[in-house]
C-alpha cells in the first residue's frame, strides 16, 4: 500500500451551488454504498463499517431542526400544490358551467317574452337586455373564479416560497457548521482500494 494521502474535498452538492438534495437520503445512500461495498474483517476496503456507521449517525443527530422540517414540507409541498390546481380547475368548471345556465335560461326566457308578447319590438327589446345583463353576468362570474384561481396559485407561491426560505436557512447552517468542522478537523485520508 502507498503512503500517499489525498484531502477529500467537499462533495458538489454540498456547494452554496449545488441542488436542494435530501440530506437525509444521502446519508441513507452512503450507508448503503458502504454496506454494499466489498468487507473483509470488518472493513470494507480499508474503512472501519462501524466507525463509518457511528459518523453517519452523528451527521444525522447534528442536523439542524429546520432541515428535517423542511424535507418534510418539501414532501407535502406537491400534495399542497396538487389539491391547489384541482381546487381552482373545479371552481373555474362550475363558474363556466353555471355561466352557460344563466345564458341558456337568458336565451330560453329571451325566446318565451318574442313568442307570448303582444308587442314584438318590446318583447325583442327586453330579450336583449335579458341577454346582455346575463352575458356580463356570465363574465363577471369567469372573472370572479379566475380572480378566485389566481389567489389560491399565488397562495400556493407564497407558502412555497416560504418552504424554501426554511430549505435555504437549514442548508446555510449545515454549511456553516460543516465549514468550522472541516477547519478544525484535519483531512481524511484516503487510501487504495476505498470506494469513491
Amino acid at each position: 500500500m502507498s503512503d500517499e494521502r489525498m484531502v477529500v474535498q467537499r462533495p458538489s452538492f454540498m456547494s452554496s451551488r449545488g441542488t436542494q438534495d435530501d440530506i437525509l437520503k444521502l446519508l441513507d445512500s452512503l450507508e448503503e454504498l458502504a454496506e454494499n461495498a466489498y468487507s473483509f474483517f470488518g472493513r470494507a476496503w480499508g474503512m472501519d463499517l462501524e466507525e463509518f456507521h457511528m459518523l453517519t449517525n452523528k451527521i444525522r443527530a447534528s442536523l439542524p431542526d429546520e432541515v428535517r422540517r423542511a424535507s418534510r414540507v418539501a414532501n407535502d409541498s406537491d400534495k399542497i400544490v396538487a389539491a391547489a390546481k384541482e381546487e381552482a380547475a373545479i371552481i373555474n368548471e362550475k363558474a363556466i358551467e353555471e355561466s352557460n345556465r344563466v345564458v341558456e335560461e337568458a336565451r330560453h326566457m329571451a325566446a318565451k317574452l318574442i313568442e307570448t308578447s303582444e308587442i314584438n319590438r318590446l318583447a325583442k327589446a327586453q330579450a336583449q337586455d335579458i341577454m346582455a345583463n346575463a352575458e356580463s353576468s356570465a363574465r363577471e362570474i369567469r372573472r370572479g373564479a379566475d380572480e378566485y384561481a389566481r389567489e389560491v396559485l399565488a397562495a400556493m407561491e407564497n407558502h412555497l416560497a416560504g418552504v424554501m426560505g426554511t430549505l435555504q436557512k437549514g442548508r446555510e447552517k449545515l454549511d456553516v457548521r460543516i465549514s468550522s468542522q472541516q477547519s478544525v478537523e484535519p483531512a481524511i485520508p484516503v487510501g487504495r482500494g476505498i470506494r469513491r
